[in-house]
């Protein structure tokens, strides 16, 4: 059955591209694989499909269409979609009409193979019956002739006989090979060390190389099963994965900015994954010049550092109180890059008394340095700013330490709120006064402004519920503030449209072509936040502001999870062009910016009569902005789980509030990027 497929596909003259791995496995073993199985290679597939338009990879775009049409039909799927993107890009209707026609051709083989196999059995079990009842027969006269005597010799036969049996069966079984396991693994000082159980031969180990702008690749797949789950090993300037690729391969993927020399080297059961020593040297050599050049700085540093908290500690001394001595770990769970610093997301709460920091300044080198007791969960992390830079390291086993450093001296912003600690580089626009943007805002700029209000959900969809009964909805609160947000932008003299002013469903392609077709400035969707679960209700809330970017966070992921849920699958039917805005680095640095701008402001005005929470402003994947544009926010007004602030986002009052904050961050966002 696989010789047909294969066939098939040199018939058609295909060329495999990028994906000449994972296209080979489909052929030689989809048709062969149960039905779950043959679900995993279809998602393969959509995945693979998703990264052939990204890369702009024509070629295997088409190849892997081409095997989205047999891995539908074979599960019962609509192709349409893949076969008009198939017509499309050339491809004959007589070849798509083939590659539906052979999966049909291969399920009556299927089924035609199961059938012979089940005649040949039930032949086999009558041919083996009559033989049986013939045996038995010719032994009962054997029994009735023999005498006891004989009835011994028979006995010590018949031990003989199985003993012999039994070895037989125990060496045919060891013949069978056993599957290799990856048993555990460790990170050495410049490897990574696999230890397997058993031997492992070389020409078993495929690797290749990928080498993109910023983005090297070194793979390495073999036969084996990973015991424990996904690993990962952070190094200064690399990382390496370790994952079960399928059921059946492991994949081990060394990650790098730069090309590096990595090999392999197998010890018996031991595998390991090295950089050459010449590369060792030059970074130790290259380490130990940046030693020899920071140290002077850092003693400097650490003296500063040693008077400021003996200082903290004269003013802060007070009676030890026994009862509330034991403090927990505070941990920095991970760190996000934001326009002009970074977010610390924590465990727990910091008092800011708690932080401490002071300046540097060196030649040419100014640098603010900033520490609080703390774990940083994985390596050191350093970010960009064009000239300057944030490092958030360990200095030691207690204590976090953050630095900002620039050729130049600079302020810097810091907000701590709800467990995420803010550190950013402030900029003469950040300092502008949002009273001042209102005024230097003439009318003839706004009227040429259009801002479009999506309302989220509608419909069929009624979005997050405050609770089983459904007491509250996401889509009435989510309409009543878009339609107060609307009006307050009107009265400012902004053009303004919806996607929708009613109780109806809008497809998740629709919102966004809307705003695309009526060449919108700015897109803006409302949404209420749910908590995952009952436990969580009382103690989730807040405003938070997201805009357009690869998920870091998980609580940036589980948002765009709950807001994803209806319109996941809407992917597929996105242009090619959606997608590649969806990387469009200028949109991304633009919602940013307006999701700064807006998240302040609403906090400004809403917190004038209302105690709200900070959730601050995030990055998520909600498939709800890819296609827009334009710069583009998607705005969590509060949780609708909440036993308070899911009546209080439904109170008329509150959305007349936030709608005035959104527009504060409108008319700041327009001043700042004019």
């Amino acid at each position: 059955m696989t010789k047909i497929l294969v066939l098939f596909f040199i018939f058609v003259n295909f060329c495999f591209g990028a994906f000449e791995n994972e296209l080979s496995n489909f052929d030689k073993n989809f048709i062969n694989s149960n039905n779950q199985e043959q679900i995993k290679f279809h998602h393969q597939l959509k995945s693979l499909y998703i990264q052939s338009v990204i890369k702009d990879d024509e070629k295997s775009k088409i190849e892997v269409l081409k095997r989205l049409i047999i891995s539908s039909n074979a599960l019962s799927l609509d192709d349409k979609s893949y076969a008009s993107e198939l017509e499309e890009s050339g491809v004959k209707q007589s070849v798509i009409n083939a590659l539906r026609e052979i999966v049909i051709k291969l399920k009556d083989e299927k089924s035609k193979a199961s059938s012979k196999t089940n005649l040949n059995n039930d032949a086999q079990i009558t041919q083996t019956s009559n033989s049986l009842n013939k045996e038995n027969q010719i032994k009962q006269v054997q029994v009735k002739e023999q005498n006891k005597k004989q009835d011994k010799t028979i006995d010590k036969n018949i031990t003989k006989n199985t003993s012999k049996n039994t070895q037989e069966i125990n060496s045919k079984s060891n013949i069978k090979t056993d599957k290799i396991y990856i048993l555990s693994s460790k990170k050495n000082e410049q490897d990574v060390e696999l230890i397997l159980n058993s031997n492992l031969k070389k020409e078993d180990i495929k690797n290749f190389v990928l080498d993109e702008k910023n983005n090297f690749r070194y793979i390495i797949d073999f036969e084996a099963i990973l015991e424990g789950g996904r690993k990962k090993y952070d190094f200064n300037n690399y990382n390496v994965v370790i994952s079960q690729y399928n059921p059946k391969t492991t994949r081990i993927v060394v990650y790098a900015k730069e090309k590096l020399p990595i090999s392999f080297k197998l010890d018996g059961s031991k595998l390991s994954i090295l950089i050459s020593q010449k590369e060792k040297e030059i970074k130790k050599n290259s380490v130990q010049e940046k030693i020899k050049q920071e140290v002077s700085i850092e003693k400097k540093i650490n003296k500063q550092e040693i008077k400021s908290q003996a200082l903290e500690k004269k003013q802060n001394q007070k009676p030890i109180d026994k009862k509330n001595q034991k403090e927990e770990t505070l941990y920095v769970l991970d760190v996000d890059k934001v326009l002009n610093g970074v977010v610390l997301n924590l465990s727990g709460d910091i008092d800011e008394k708690e932080i401490n920091s002071f300046v540097s300044k060196e030649q040419n080198v100014f640098r603010q340095i900033i520490s609080f007791k703390g774990v940083l969960e994985g390596s050191r992390k350093s970010f960009s700013f064009k000239q300057n830079t944030i490092t958030v390291a360990q200095y030691n086993p207690k204590t976090i330490r953050i630095v900002l450093s620039g050729p130049k001296e600079f302020q810097f912003t810091q907000d701590l709120s709800d467990k995420t600690l803010m550190i950013a580089f402030q900029t003469a626009k950040n300092t502008t006064k949002t009273n001042s943007n209102k005024s230097a805002l003439n009318s003839n700029f706004r009227s040429k402004k259009l801002i479009v209000i999506d309302a989220g959900h509608g419909g069929k969809d009624s979005g997050a519920l405050s609770d089983k009964k459904g007491t509250l909805k996401e889509k009435n609160i989510v309409l009543s503030t878009a339609l107060k947000l609307g009006n307050e932008l009107k009265k400012k003299g902004y053009k303004v449209l919806y996607t929708r002013s009613t109780d109806k469903f809008i497809n998740l392609r629709d919102r966004t072509k809307f705003a695309n077709d009526k060449k919108a400035d700015l897109f803006i969707s409302i949404h209420a936040n749910a908590a995952p679960n009952a436990k969580k209700a009382k103690s989730a809330e807040g405003v938070e502001t997201f805009f357009l970017s690869p998920a870091r966070s998980e609580r940036s992921k589980k948002a765009a999870e709950k807001e994803n849920q209806g319109d996941f699958e809407e992917i597929n039917y996105f242009s090619k062009q959606s997608i590649l805005n969806f990387l469009n680095r200028e949109k991304i640095i633009a919602s940013n910016k307006f999701a700064i701008d807006v998240q302040k402001n609403i906090l400004s005005q809403v917190r004038k009569k209302y105690k709200v929470v900070d959730g601050g402003v995030r990055e998520a994947p909600f498939w709800v902005l890819v296609g827009a544009q334009m710069p583009a926010i998607l705005i969590e007004i509060g949780y609708i789980t909440h036993p308070s602030e899911g009546k209080r986002i439904a109170n008329k009052s509150f959305q007349d509030t936030l709608a005035k904050g959104i527009v504060d961050g409108v008319e700041s966002y327009f001043y700042n990027n004019r």
